[in-house]
Protein backbone atom coordinates (compact mmCIF):
# COMPACT_ATOMS: atom_id res chain seq x y z
CA UNK A 1 0.00 0.00 0.00
CA UNK A 2 1.26 3.48 -0.79
CA UNK A 3 0.27 5.40 2.33
CA UNK A 4 2.34 8.43 1.26
CA UNK A 5 0.61 9.53 -1.92
CA UNK A 6 1.00 12.27 -4.53
CA UNK A 7 4.68 12.63 -3.61
CA UNK A 8 8.02 11.11 -4.52
CA UNK A 9 9.87 12.78 -1.66
CA UNK A 10 9.51 15.29 1.16
CA UNK A 11 9.99 18.92 0.13
CA UNK A 12 11.44 20.69 3.16
CA UNK A 13 14.21 23.03 4.19
CA UNK A 14 16.57 22.88 7.13
CA UNK A 15 16.41 25.97 9.32
CA UNK A 16 19.58 27.83 10.24
CA UNK A 17 20.36 28.05 13.98
CA UNK A 18 19.32 31.71 14.27
CA UNK A 19 15.93 30.89 12.70
CA UNK A 20 15.45 27.97 15.09
CA UNK A 21 16.17 30.22 18.10
CA UNK A 22 13.91 32.99 16.76
CA UNK A 23 11.05 30.45 16.75
CA UNK A 24 11.69 29.56 20.39
CA UNK A 25 13.51 26.25 19.97
CA UNK A 26 16.99 25.11 20.97
CA UNK A 27 19.56 25.25 18.19
CA UNK A 28 21.15 22.07 19.56
CA UNK A 29 19.15 19.95 17.12
CA UNK A 30 18.22 20.46 13.48
CA UNK A 31 14.70 21.51 12.53
CA UNK A 32 13.10 21.21 9.12
CA UNK A 33 10.15 23.13 7.68
CA UNK A 34 7.65 21.48 5.35
CA UNK A 35 7.39 23.32 2.03
CA UNK A 36 4.53 21.27 0.52
CA UNK A 37 1.57 19.57 2.17
CA UNK A 38 2.18 15.97 3.17
CA UNK A 39 -0.69 13.47 3.13
CA UNK A 40 -0.66 10.02 4.68
CA UNK A 41 -3.34 7.32 4.72
CA UNK A 42 -3.69 5.78 8.17
CA UNK A 43 -5.93 2.89 9.11
CA UNK A 44 -5.16 3.56 12.78
CA UNK A 45 -6.30 7.21 12.52
CA UNK A 46 -9.21 6.22 10.29
CA UNK A 47 -8.40 8.27 7.20
CA UNK A 48 -5.94 10.70 5.65
CA UNK A 49 -3.67 12.79 7.86
CA UNK A 50 -2.58 16.07 6.26
CA UNK A 51 0.39 18.14 7.37
CA UNK A 52 0.32 21.76 6.24
CA UNK A 53 3.07 23.85 4.71
CA UNK A 54 5.20 25.34 7.49
CA UNK A 55 4.99 22.41 9.92
CA UNK A 56 8.29 21.95 11.77
CA UNK A 57 9.95 18.62 12.52
CA UNK A 58 13.23 17.48 13.99
CA UNK A 59 12.66 14.21 12.08
CA UNK A 60 13.37 11.06 14.05
CA UNK A 61 14.83 11.78 17.47
CA UNK A 62 16.83 8.59 17.71
CA UNK A 63 18.36 8.08 21.18
CA UNK A 64 22.17 8.00 21.08
CA UNK A 65 22.19 4.40 22.27
CA UNK A 66 20.18 3.37 19.18
CA UNK A 67 21.95 5.51 16.56
CA UNK A 68 24.00 2.51 15.46
CA UNK A 69 20.74 0.84 14.45
CA UNK A 70 19.09 3.64 12.47
CA UNK A 71 19.95 7.30 11.88
CA UNK A 72 17.35 10.07 12.09
CA UNK A 73 17.64 10.77 8.37
CA UNK A 74 17.35 7.14 7.27
CA UNK A 75 14.92 6.89 4.34
CA UNK A 76 13.27 4.01 6.21
CA UNK A 77 12.00 6.37 8.93
CA UNK A 78 12.40 10.06 7.93
CA UNK A 79 9.12 10.53 6.03
CA UNK A 80 7.25 8.73 8.79
CA UNK A 81 8.91 10.93 11.40
CA UNK A 82 7.06 13.93 9.95
CA UNK A 83 3.74 12.19 10.61
CA UNK A 84 4.82 11.02 14.08
CA UNK A 85 6.01 14.50 15.07
CA UNK A 86 2.67 15.93 13.94
CA UNK A 87 0.77 13.34 15.97
CA UNK A 88 2.89 14.00 19.08
CA UNK A 89 2.68 17.80 18.64
CA UNK A 90 -1.11 17.47 18.76
CA UNK A 91 -1.19 14.75 21.47
CA UNK A 92 -2.98 12.51 18.98
CA UNK A 93 -5.95 14.85 18.51
CA UNK A 94 -5.98 15.61 14.79
CA UNK A 95 -8.40 16.23 11.92
CA UNK A 96 -8.59 13.28 9.53
CA UNK A 97 -10.18 13.18 6.07
CA UNK A 98 -12.49 10.21 5.48
CA UNK A 99 -14.85 9.24 2.66
CA UNK A 100 -17.59 10.97 4.68
CA UNK A 101 -15.64 14.18 5.29
CA UNK A 102 -13.53 15.51 8.15
CA UNK A 103 -13.56 13.83 11.56
CA UNK A 104 -11.60 14.58 14.72
CA UNK A 105 -9.42 11.58 15.62
CA UNK A 106 -8.13 11.06 19.14
CA UNK A 107 -5.19 8.65 19.15
CA UNK A 108 -3.35 7.37 22.19
CA UNK A 109 0.41 7.71 22.43
CA UNK A 110 0.74 3.98 21.67
CA UNK A 111 -1.40 4.41 18.54
CA UNK A 112 0.76 7.35 17.41
CA UNK A 113 3.86 5.18 17.85
CA UNK A 114 2.17 2.39 15.88
CA UNK A 115 1.37 4.76 12.99
CA UNK A 116 5.10 5.35 12.56
CA UNK A 117 6.38 1.84 13.19
CA UNK A 118 3.65 -0.31 11.67
CA UNK A 119 2.10 1.89 8.98
CA UNK A 120 4.74 4.37 7.76
CA UNK A 121 7.89 2.28 8.13
CA UNK A 122 6.64 -0.75 6.14
CA UNK A 123 5.73 1.66 3.35
CA UNK A 124 9.31 2.99 3.56
CA UNK A 125 10.76 -0.52 3.20
CA UNK A 126 11.91 -0.92 6.81
CA UNK A 127 12.42 -4.48 7.98
CA UNK A 128 10.14 -6.04 10.58
CA UNK A 129 13.04 -5.96 13.06
CA UNK A 130 13.47 -2.21 12.45
CA UNK A 131 9.73 -1.62 12.88
CA UNK A 132 9.52 -3.52 16.17
CA UNK A 133 12.71 -1.94 17.52
CA UNK A 134 11.50 1.59 16.72
CA UNK A 135 8.09 0.89 18.26
CA UNK A 136 9.56 -0.54 21.47
CA UNK A 137 12.09 2.32 21.69
CA UNK A 138 9.31 4.89 21.31
CA UNK A 139 7.19 3.15 23.92
CA UNK A 140 10.04 3.20 26.46
CA UNK A 141 11.83 6.46 25.67
CA UNK A 142 9.47 8.66 23.60
CA UNK A 143 8.25 11.97 25.00
CA UNK A 144 5.81 11.38 27.83
CA UNK A 145 2.39 12.99 27.54
CA UNK A 146 1.04 14.78 30.63
CA UNK A 147 -1.92 12.40 31.03
CA UNK A 148 0.27 9.28 30.80
CA UNK A 149 2.09 7.79 33.74
CA UNK A 150 5.35 5.86 33.80
CA UNK A 151 3.59 2.50 33.51
CA UNK A 152 2.07 3.55 30.16
CA UNK A 153 5.53 3.13 28.66
CA UNK A 154 5.39 -0.62 29.29
CA UNK A 155 1.94 -1.31 27.86
CA UNK A 156 0.79 -1.47 24.26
Amino acid sequence: MNRFFDITGINSRELLPQEIVSRGYSADIAYFELLEPLRFKSDIAGGTITLSIGFLSDLASIPAMAAWFMTSDSPKIAAGAWIHDYLYANRGEIPVWTDSGWIQAKLTRAQCDAVLAYEAMPDLMASKVQQVTVYQTLRRFGNQWPQNGFTERFTG
